[in-house]
């Protein structure tokens, strides 16, 4: 990966789908999620990555090694690919307009209503988990890892 601009664009949507993934992952690879969330959370606590932090020479690294984690399954280098496309917001895909539609059944907008409302991101202080609330009534959990309130982000 280099380090100009597409590069670093590219570190920091591959950190942001490490960070993402996490919320999904018993749904995305059942009873392997525990093992590949350990060593994502790992990677991303070991190297001090904080969410909208610009990315580095040592992220840059990092994210080769959550790269390598996430594209060892097809689900998961799926959800990769997905947030990397959706740059420079890297959202996870059921938060991306266009799968938001595909869930309605692709039924039509009423007139006037601009659409899906944006999710609100919420991430750990330390760097390594973001989870985007569904609902306004759905509750803000803590991080898993640090068990440490999210902060909205």
């Amino acid at each position: 990966m280099s380090t100009d601009d597409s590069g670093a664009d590219e570190v920091e949507g591959v950190l942001e789908a490490a960070r993402a993934i996490r919320p999904h992952l018993h749904k995305l690879v059942g009873p392997a999620a525990a093992n590949l969330d350990r060593s994502l959370a790992d990677q991303l606590t070991a190297s001090g990555t904080t969410a909208g932090q610009p990315a580095g020479a040592g992220q840059a690294a990092v994210a080769g090694r959550l790269r390598e984690l996430l594209d060892g399954d097809e689900t998961t280098a799926w959800f990769l690919r997905t947030v990397l496309e959706d740059a420079p917001r890297h959202r996870p895909p059921y938060f991306q307009p266009r799968y938001l539609y595909r869930q309605t059944g692709g039924a039509l907008v009423l007139p006037g209503d601009p659409g899906p409302v944006e999710a609100s991101r919420y991430v750990c202080p330390h760097g390594d988990y973001a989870w985007y609330r569904p609902d306004l009534g759905v509750a803000v959990p803590q991080c898993p890892t640090h068990q440490v309130s999210l902060v909205r982000g």
